[in-house]
């Protein structure tokens, strides 16, 4: 019985290939190279077992041969921050599956120097490819008017894919699941202004909402804190009749059930409230964090095979992203009647 990719537990390898296909792993390596003196039953075998197996072949080997570099050059805004760092961890576990690996520049400064400094390194360093991870649109105006011989990427905006970033996908998986619970009088605890996943969340969530027919009748800004949700849970008024609350992280919707409790508002009796991020303590909260849960490995992933195919001269494949998923525990629930 052939295994199927998704329950292998290691990337397939030539004798894998060899293996299923009945043949030897000279034969597959000859395939690979482009040999065409194989029969045709003999090609159609092991082609349907690389595309079963979703073999890769060894493209550090190749590198090596034609004396090109293997390393990717990652430019990371706000490197610590979760969205960053688990694309970054995406994007260095798919480098590893292509042969390649990650050299990271971390930047907290958005000024042209900085950007020109950390190119330079990477053209000295002499990279096969730039990845940009950045969460303003300020920093990518900057990139993209820096030159560079070198291909560049810019996460997530110049990945493929028909579907949208997790942020946004996010957001509006979190108003569906309210409207779904009879929530027609809703809220947002939004991100910090000119971050791009605050804006993508904001806006997804808002339109969302609206393309239901119901209201978001009131906003809180927020800045990515528990206390910015304890913030917005004082200025909570009852009287506007909200009865369902996304906060942009779940950090945020901590704090603002905290503050909710504390003023004697019952969550979900009253208030339901969904999160952002699915942080390993949601699921250990009193009540449970409703939240949205971001694959954002998967968008690593989709960065790192379009660079690589930017540096291969290739076309991209189009990846369709897994985007979120929302985790409903215990701080939601139906709309309150009357």
């Amino acid at each position: 019985m052939s295994v199927a990719p998704s329950s292998r537990d290691r990337p397939a390898t030539v004798y894998d290939v060899a293996a299923l296909a009945g043949v030897s792993a000279q034969t597959v390596s000859r395939f690979v190279k482009g040999f065409e003196g194989i029969r045709p039953a003999t090609r159609e075998r092991v082609q349907a077992a690389i595309e079963e197996l979703g073999y890769r072949p060894n493209h550090a080997a190749r590198l090596l041969r034609t004396q090109k570099s293997n390393r990717i050059g990652a430019l990371v805004h706000d490197m610590f921050e979760r969205g960053p760092g688990e694309l970054l961890r995406g994007a260095a576990i798919e480098a590893r599956r292509w042969g390649y690996s990650l050299n990271v520049v971390g930047i907290d400064s958005l000024d042209e120097q900085s950007i020109d400094d950390a190119f330079d390194q990477f053209e000295v360093e002499q990279v096969a490819g730039i990845l940009v991870v950045t969460l303003t649109e300020e920093l990518r105006e900057v990139v993209r008017r820096r030159s560079s011989n070198i291909p560049v990427l810019i996460d997530p905006a110049d990945a493929p894919g028909p579907t949208p970033t997790t942020s946004e996908s996010g957001g509006r998986e979190a108003a569906l699941h309210l409207l779904a619970l009879g929530h027609r009088r809703i809220g947002l605890i939004s991100g910090p202004e000119g971050r791009l996943p605050s804006k993508q969340r904001r806006d997804s969530f808002i339109q969302a909402v609206d393309a239901a027919g119901a209201d978001v009748v009131a906003e809180w800004p927020g800045d990515w804190s528990p206390e910015a949700g304890a913030a917005a849970a004082e200025a909570f008024d009852p009287s506007e009749g909200v009865t369902g609350v996304f906060a942009a992280n779940d950090a945020m919707a901590i704090g603002f059930i905290h503050g909710l409790i504390r003023r004697g508002i019952e969550v979900p009796g009253a208030v339901s409230v969904v999160g952002f991020d699915d942080i390993p303590v949601a699921a250990y909260l009193q009540p449970e964090l409703t939240t949205v849960r971001p694959i954002v490995n998967y968008e690593g992933k989709a960065a790192i095979d379009a660079l690589i195919a930017l540096i291969e001269d290739r076309p991209a494949a189009s990846i369709v992203h897994s985007g979120t998923e929302l985790v409903a525990r215990s701080s939601t629930a139906p709309a309150p009647v009357g």
